[in-house]
């Protein structure tokens, strides 16, 4: 009875033993199957949609250039020791600080033109000769008595902006355009390639101190001199 009864538990503990092992090969090749998905699932990267926009934190925005004064554009610390032409019977000359330093034998001065009623310098900045960095200044004068007719003087960086300030390109005696001598500047700005300039001149009937005849004129470079176009009046 015991041969029987040790056969029997033999037989019985082997079928476990073989059917353990067979769950065990069922979960082993489970838990290969899972792992397998979760490491492609983590390493696929996911295709971009054509139709769906990029996001803010992926999308690039080029850069605006935001034209800012330079070294190759003339400001108004460069028109302070800008040369001018003869004027009121004063010689050419560099301006120091605004001003034509004294000559000899010449009465007077030479200097930037000043509105009296806005307390600002009449000049202007923008593009003249195709490099946006061009200007525009008016220069009063005298003789040693009453002001002499404005006139405006236009600009360019040129090679030795920074040595020898900025290359006069030329410019125009107001006096020269409408005769009436006391031409005083009311405004001055540049746009399209071009400087407007707004004038008070004086007609048949005013006196010396008081003109009343509002002119302007577009002045331009035509790449060897300046020319004054469209002279008008315009009250």
């Amino acid at each position: 009875m015991s041969v029987r009864k040790d056969t029997h538990m033999t037989t019985v503990s082997y079928r476990q033993r073989v059917l353990l092992q067979s769950w065990a090969v069922k979960l082993i090749g489970l838990l290969s199957a899972v792992a397998v998905a979760a490491c492609a699932r983590t390493t696929e990267q996911p295709k971009a949609d054509p139709t769906t926009p990029a996001s803010p934190a992926t999308s690039v925005t080029p850069a605006t250039p935001v034209p800012t004064p330079g070294r190759g554009a003339v400001t108004f610390e460069y028109l302070q020791r800008a040369p001018v032409p003869a004027l009121c019977e004063h010689d050419p000359g560099e301006l120091r600080n605004g001003q034509l330093p004294p000559q000899e034998g010449h009465r007077g001065n030479v200097g930037i033109a000043l509105n009296y009623n806005t307390a600002a310098y009449k000049v202007a900045f923008g593009d003249l000769t195709g490099g946006a960095g061009d200007a525009a200044m008016v220069i009063h004068c005298n003789a040693g008595g009453v002001g002499w007719p404005e006139s405006v003087q236009l600009y360019t960086a040129g090679p030795q902006l920074s040595t020898a300030g900025p290359t006069r390109l030329g410019g125009i005696d107001l006096g020269d355009l409408t005769h009436g001598g006391s031409e005083i500047v009311t405004a001055l700005s540049i746009s399209d390639g071009v400087a407007h300039v707004t004038w008070m001149a004086n007609g048949p009937n005013d006196g010396a101190c008081c003109p009343t005849v509002k002119m302007m004129a577009d002045l331009r470079w035509d790449g060897s001199t300046v020319v004054a176009q469209n002279v008008r009046r315009a009250n």
